[in-house]
């Protein structure tokens, strides 16, 4: 699998608003763009655009108009990035990114750590998986 793209802030808007709605064309995204931000509908266009050959985003054709929606969902978009943010997890420096990553679930919600421990247990009651 490719690696997440880079990302600017319209182009994380734009996939934000498209999460929470599913999917829309370009005047629909520029209706609600417009008012966080001065922007153009040509300039939403091209962010779609971008995204779409970025392969987040699926386009249909609707008369002369495009209809996008996305092609991850959110929680897909995260958990790859938190999975390429991590690497590698072996030796001396997955320390330190699991022990933030604990951190970040206990910050965000006690019931996170619940959660988490439920995972690990999981987990550890799997067979392990083989080194290549």
């Amino acid at each position: 699998m490719d690696p997440l793209p880079r990302l600017g802030e319209l182009e994380t808007a734009v996939l934000r608003h498209l999460w929470a709605r599913g999917a829309a064309d370009a005047k629909e995204v520029h209706r609600t763009l417009r008012e966080a931000a001065d922007i153009t509908l040509s300039t939403v266009q091209s962010t779609l655009e971008r995204l779409h050959r970025k392969q987040l985003l699926l386009r249909e054709k609707l008369g002369h108009a495009y209809r996008y929606a996305p092609a991850i969902t959110a929680e897909q978009f995260r958990a790859r990035a938190i999975a390429e943010a991590a690497g590698d997890l072996r030796g001396a420096a997955a320390e330190g990114i699991l022990a933030a990553f604990v951190d970040l679930a206990a910050r965000a919600d006690r019931a996170n750590l619940d959660r988490l421990d439920r995972a690990l247990s999981a987990a550890r009651a799997r067979p392990a998986r083989r080194s290549s």
